[in-house]
């Protein structure tokens, strides 16, 4: 009779738990994405890229250009702003995104984002997101900025410690 109850129990139970961790939904996790412009953050994310690689390209150069490297530069910046655009464009990311929230959440952890999200305090996370990350990238690279002279000190002291160390031949076993 135990067993019965048990497995009755089971039975009753199982499908409670089977539906608490069903996975998302490719539609609710693409509902998402949408909810929290992940397409826009992406374009934006392309612009600044663009921007950065081609600074970094000028400052490569010693920041005067000629107008020869100029065009050069310019060139080069569209030609690989284009490869990047085609291998890591919206139609390629998407449904890797997808396969990813699917495999990561649950629908009912999905349903709960796409819940907040849709608030204003949802959209205000998703509109001030990347100037949040743009404000951590600068105090981080400010932080770096002040750890490099320690940094750079405990590697001459490591540099002068092992110059200063006898190498050791290795022993034969004699």
């Amino acid at each position: 009779m135990k067993k019965w109850m048990l497995c009755l129990l089971l039975v009753v139970v199982s499908p409670v738990f089977t539906a608490a961790a069903a996975p998302a939904s490719e539609a609710s996790v693409r509902e998402l994405l949408d909810v929290t412009k992940t397409r826009q953050m992406l374009d934006q994310v392309y612009a600044q890229m663009d921007a950065m690689y081609a600074g970094s390209m000028r400052q490569a150069f010693g920041g005067t250009l000629s107008a020869e490297q100029q065009a050069r530069v310019d060139r080069l910046s569209t030609r690989m702003m284009a490869l990047m655009k085609k291998e890591l464009s919206w139609e390629v990311l998407a449904p890797m995104y997808v396969d990813i929230y699917g495999k990561s959440f649950t629908e009912d952890e999905v349903q709960g984002m796409l819940a907040f999200y849709r608030t204003p305090a949802g959209q205000a996370v998703v509109d001030k997101m990347p100037v949040v990350m743009q404000h951590s990238m600068e105090a981080m690279q400010s932080r770096m900025g002040s750890l490099m002279p320690e940094m750079q000190k405990l590697l001459a002291e490591e540099l002068e410690n092992a110059q200063a160390e006898p190498e050791t031949a290795p022993h034969g076993g004699h």
